[in-house]
């Protein structure tokens, strides 16, 4: 008696929301689309804001410097290293040669991404939940520490995040439909190797859209079509797969990262902060409760009130919007942590693209309650405890603490043309303040680089090769000036790695200049 007054209680406070029928859940109307255009600009505003400010760390060097190479040179590197990333580079190829690699440029198309990312959760809430719970996931999607962090990064993150939400729609109308034909599905075939080719790991998602197919049906017919479509689309990206295994060794550097350690998985992955966190893991812990007690009951056989549970569909032929949500947000992670106990393949940006999952099980949460204040309450906590973590990332320093836009900006300032300029080659590639060189160009004009043994674009690998300075002297003849862009570890002293070098020549420090993560030098003789 004492369980079912509280399961009484329960069903009586809480519903999933706008819980009715068929016309009630899912009909789009002209309120619903200007909403949805409407958070789409509001997410990629959001995301573009201050978008130009942090410096370009390695992994956007990388990014740029592939897109800028000849395209046969893009094919070559891709058949040697990052051919999960190649379609990414191609697209990106184009998108530079009209508009430039200026931080604002390249980080633009993620920031549109989020957008379309943005509008696929509205969608996909309005249909599971209706309107207002639909609001809310598109304003939570649109503050989520992650997806601000991967709006301004040109990295294909917030691509792969848009193409899963919306192959999450599409398998959502397909099953809505009761669609068995084989024709109606090669759209979910075509959308699901778009979505691979940005980022592989996006396939995960298969694993996913199988629990919410079985959630609804055990027909046959309908699952098979289901199969057929999703291998379909797994052949269609089987030559990427081909080479992303041939290629799985470039990310063994994962091993040693950290990222599957506790604060990466349960802060970093999705959260940014530690109370941004601690709030959505709460909200998130109580729609798992309930959801709980409501398959008990199912299990027991209790129908009373079942009507108002949390597994409650909107409408009959849909999937409930806390499977959807349930099975997007956790099931891709721990997967792939599985496979990470195999080789070491996890890393928390692997995973943006089930932030729209996150999205719509807070959604969800905050819409829980019929008193419209307390929803009202819980979205404004969620968003202010974005905001400290949404202004971090967009201060200088914000990408991985790189500060090669400061030390060009010394460069620019200070250097002649003439002037020669040696990087400090003895960190680890990604860090390397020799790819300021190539992230901010025009502060290098004019400035000759001494120690460039083979550029980046003729090798198969993403960096360019170089000299030590005793190996090429004699082109330091007339020279008069030297720039000395040393890397500066956290808490220590700068780097040495061309000083020696560099004063056995006959020059001698003039000037120094030191920021975050560098120290530039003015050397002359």
């Amino acid at each position: 008696m004492c369980c079912e007054g509280v399961h009484t209680v329960l069903d009586s406070k809480l519903s999933p929301p706008e819980a009715g029928p068929l016309s009630q859940a899912v009909r789009f109307d002209r309120r619903s689309l200007i909403t949805a255009v409407a958070l789409g600009v509001f997410a990629t505003l959001l995301s573009t804001i201050g978008s130009w400010i942090p410096s370009f760390w390695g992994d956007e060097a990388a990014s740029i410097m592939s897109a800028q190479r000849p395209l046969s040179s893009l094919f070559m590197m891709t058949g040697h290293v990052d051919a999960v990333h190649g379609t990414y580079y191609l697209f990106l190829h184009f998108w530079i040669n009209l508009f430039g690699a200026s931080p604002f440029s390249v980080r633009l198309p993620p920031a549109l991404a989020v957008g379309i990312a943005a509008v696929g959760v509205f969608v996909l809430a309005r249909r599971l939940g209706g309107y207002r719970v639909a609001l809310f996931a598109g304003l939570i999607f649109a503050f989520l520490p992650r997806v601000t962090y991967m709006g301004e990064e040109t990295r294909s993150y917030a691509m792969s995040a848009a193409g899963a939400v919306w192959l999450t729609v599409l398998l959502v109308r397909l099953i809505a439909r009761h669609e068995r034909r084989i024709l109606p599905w090669a759209g979910y075939s075509v959308l699901l190797a778009v979505s691979g080719y940005l980022f592989l790991f996006t396939l995960l998602i298969l694993a996913a859209h199988a629990v919410i197919l079985w959630s609804v049906t055990r027909e046959r017919r309908m699952l098979r079509t289901w199969l057929a479509a999703s291998v379909t689309g797994i052949v269609l990206v089987s030559p990427l797969i081909y080479w992303a295994y041939r290629e799985r060794n470039q990310i063994s550097y994962l091993a040693g990262s950290g990222a599957t350690a506790p604060n990466s998985l349960i802060v970093d992955q999705w959260f940014g902060n530690v109370g941004y966190a601690i709030l959505a893991w709460a909200m998130v812990l109580i729609v798992l409760v309930l959801a709980w007690i409501a398959w008990r009951r199912r299990r027991s056989g209790t129908t009373a009130g079942y009507e108002g549970s949390i597994l409650t569909p909107a409408a009959p032929g849909l999937p409930s919007m806390f499977i959807v949500s349930a099975s997007f947000m956790f099931i891709p992670p721990v997967l792939l942590l599985l496979a990470n106990f195999a080789s070491a393949v996890y890393t928390v940006r692997y995973m943006s693209f089930a932030t729209p999952g996150v999205a719509l099980m807070l959604a969800f949460a905050v819409g829980l309650p019929k008193r419209r204040w307390i929803s009202i309450l819980a979205l404004v906590l969620l968003t202010a405890a974005a905001v400290p973590t949404y202004v971090f990332e967009r201060t200088p320093y914000a990408k991985n603490a790189s500060d090669w836009a400061q030390a060009a900006s010394v460069v620019a300032a200070h250097a002649s043309p003439g002037d020669a300029v040696v990087f400090d080659e003895g960190t680890q590639p990604s860090k390397r303040l020799r790819l300021a060189l190539h992230t901010y160009p025009a502060a290098f004009k004019g400035l000759k680089d001494v120690t460039l043994k083979v550029p980046y674009y003729k090798n198969t690998w993403w960096w360019d090769t170089f000299y030590r300075v005793p190996e090429v002297a004699d082109r330091f003849t007339n020279i008069k000036t030297v720039w000395l862009l040393e890397y500066k570890y956290p808490g220590k002293p700068a780097d040495t790695y061309g000083m020696a070098d560099l004063k056995q020549l006959g020059y001698t420090v003039t000037k120094s200049f030191t920021d975050e993560r560098s120290v530039v030098y003015e050397l002359t003789k």
